[in-house]
């Protein structure tokens, strides 16, 4: 079984209290109900500022599905730029376009559910699991999120559907406070991956989702087990993720065993937390999630 996310910290007990919290060089402001209200009211002078031109998919979405746009939804890009209530609004503006250019215009005003007819079309996308949340945190409580690209296999799945399955992956990663404070880490596993599952274009439509729009901050990529087709890829990795994003790939090798005492003196990440396929403790069942999911209507 998966261990249990950890309780969500109250809006003042946004503090540091492990040593592993400063690890990645993150920022965590003190999130007191007074920086919160104030933040939102800038922001919508910020969203006021922005050319109509350059938030058109913002403004629909504003009418198509307000109840999509409030103030949670709001808090999330806040948190991923550290209350740059400038950044935020530029942010929350390319996430309306970004989704309408995915999801179409009959899809992007529907709630990201799997009750939903958002993703209708991407069931298979969907169940490859390429992304697998593990419901489990670093001990600072950044999400762990798995990711295999051995699993991507050639001509199986349309590129466009598996994108806005990683948006899927994603949101579902950001739903607590606690994610949306301290940030994702992403697990990745290219041990077995081939040269056929590297999908570029794919890759780089993720990364700018990821870099840009998405609400998710994050704390490192841990790249396990690296092979030799992450050589011959890494370069590219690096050019499409960006500097600033590029600076949080760290790479372990060797044993298993090495890497999980990596994973677990170095960088806070305990064994129990850690992926069955690298050794850890956490059987995953991607296809009981998604219908779990699906019936809890998320």
């Amino acid at each position: 079984m998966a261990p249990s996310i950890p309780a969500v910290s109250s809006a003042e007990g946004s503090t540091i209290s492990n040593a592993h919290d400063n690890l990645y060089g993150q920022t965590h402001p003190n999130e007191t109900a007074e920086l919160v209200s104030s933040s939102l009211k800038e922001l919508e002078g910020e969203l006021e500022k922005i050319a109509a031109e350059d938030k058109a998919a913002w403004t629909m979405a504003l009418e198509r599905c307000p109840d999509l746009c409030g103030d949670k939804f709001k808090l999330m890009f806040l948190r991923c730029e550290v209350f740059n209530v400038n950044l935020a609004a530029i942010r929350i503006t390319k996430y309306w376009s970004k989704r309408v250019e995915l999801f179409g215009d009959q899809k992007a005003f529907l709630p990201l559910t799997l009750s939903s007819n958002a993703f209708a079309d991407d069931e298979i996308a969907l169940k490859i699991g390429f992304m697998r949340l593990t419901h489990a945190t670093d001990d600072s409580g950044r999400i762990l999120l798995f990711a295999d690209p051995s699993r991507f296999k050639p001509r199986q799945y349309e590129r466009l559907s598996m994108a806005r399955a990683v948006w899927y992956y994603l949101h579902a990663a950001v739903e607590s406070d606690t994610a949306q404070q301290k940030g994702v880490v992403f697990l990745v596993y290219p041990r077995h991956a081939k040269f056929s599952n590297i999908d570029r274009k794919l890759l780089a439509m993720n990364a700018e989702s990821i870099r840009g729009c998405l609400p998710i901050r994050i704390a490192a990529v841990q790249v396990l087990h690296p092979g030799k087709v992450f050589e011959i890829i890494f370069p590219i990795l690096r050019f499409v993720m960006g500097k600033r994003l590029s600076e949080r790939i760290h790479i372990s090798s060797g044993t298993d065993e090495k890497v999980l005492n990596k994973l677990e003196g170095k960088y806070g990440i305990p064994r129990a937390n850690v992926p069955s396929e690298l050794g850890g403790g956490v059987v995953l069942d991607h296809e009981k999630w998604l219908e779990e999911r699906r019936e809890g209507g998320m």
